[in-house]
């Protein structure tokens, strides 16, 4: 986690920092990455760095954090999470998510690079800490969902997301690597192909959670 120093910064710096540390790891790797490449990139000096982390390691598990976290905000300024349940979350603003993954390709290219291994071991442990921030959000969609009287009550949450995961971790990376493929710049008929994609998912997801 950071140090406070760095929780003291505000937005804009924040965000500067992590935007030029994911592009030096994502080009050059963890091991040959430099914090002075970052600094300069950032437009800070090299000492403020470790200032604000204690290690590129440190720095590292957090980019993938902040990358994560960054997503889900630019979501619920769409769609409050409050107001959702997890049909929602998928079909709410699709297209403007779509467009989301144009306008962030480096983000999307590194939180995928994460999830398939290529950082080896500090993957695996930068993983577990998505599937926990992933976990909680999914956790309040599904209670959302019981509150508003679209999932049903009598299966327990654990159960429930055990379910939402099985049938949506394969169909994310499908419709992001399709994005891909395109470019992160679709035509209108490529839109439609992943949000039928889209639509197909949530299909199952009501078949299996929705209330009877």
């Amino acid at each position: 986690m950071p140090k406070r120093t760095f929780n003291r910064l505000d937005d804009e710096k924040k965000e500067r920092i992590m935007r030029a540390t994911i592009e030096e790891f994502q080009s050059c790797g963890f091991e040959r990455a430099k914090i002075g490449n970052i600094a300069q990139n950032a437009g800070v000096a090299k000492g403020s760095i470790y200032q604000y982390f204690d290690d590129k390691k440190e720095l590292f598990l957090y980019s993938v954090t902040w990358s994560l976290e960054y997503f889900m905000k630019v979501i619920d300024r769409q769609t409050p999470l409050k107001d959702m349940d997890v049909y929602d979350y998928f079909l709410s603003g699709s297209r403007e998510r779509f467009e989301l993954i144009k306008r962030e390709p480096l983000l999307v290219s590194f939180s995928m690079d994460i999830f398939t291994g290529k950082f080896g071991n500090l993957a695996q442990e930068a993983n577990k800490e998505l599937y926990r921030i992933g976990e909680e959000y999914e956790l309040r969609l599904i209670e959302n969902g019981k509150i508003k009287g679209t999932i049903r009550n009598d299966i327990d949450n654990k159960t429930l997301l055990l379910f939402f995961q099985g049938v949506t971790e394969k169909f994310s990376v499908e419709i992001i690597a399709k994005a891909k493929s395109f470019n992160y710049d679709p035509t209108d008929e490529q839109y439609c192909e992943m949000e039928n994609l889209l639509k197909s998912m949530v299909t199952l997801l009501k078949q299996g959670m929705e209330v009877i």
